[in-house]
């Protein structure tokens, strides 16, 4: 079983990253994504192989500008069920989707 989970989001699709105690990091790994955080003026553009660390306690809106796949990354230290390789810091967590995802 794979550890890595990405969310697809089709054109125009939007997704709420709730607020969470820790930061995470989105990380774009296909086309683009438009992200703005809730009670940040400025919006943020991501492409293909770029990321954002949401500090803890932000909410994000995340859309695809077409298309964009993306996975959303937490400390390590936070998953406990399962064995990380050393040096490792982050990790994927799943996030539910829309049909299409």
């Amino acid at each position: 079983m794979s550890d890595v989970f990405t969310t697809r989001l089709t054109p125009g699709q939007a997704l709420t990253v709730a607020a969470a105690r820790t930061p995470r990091r989105i990380v774009v790994t296909q086309g683009r994504l438009w992200l703005t955080v809730t009670g940040e003026r400025a919006d943020h553009w991501l492409a293909a192989g770029e990321g954002f660390t949401l500090a803890a306690g932000r909410q994000a809106v995340v859309e695809a500008w077409p298309e964009a796949a993306f996975q959303l990354l937490q400390p390590a230290a936070l998953v406990r069920s399962r064995r990380r390789p050393a040096g490792a810091t982050l990790l994927p967590v799943s996030l539910p989707c829309a049909a299409g995802c």
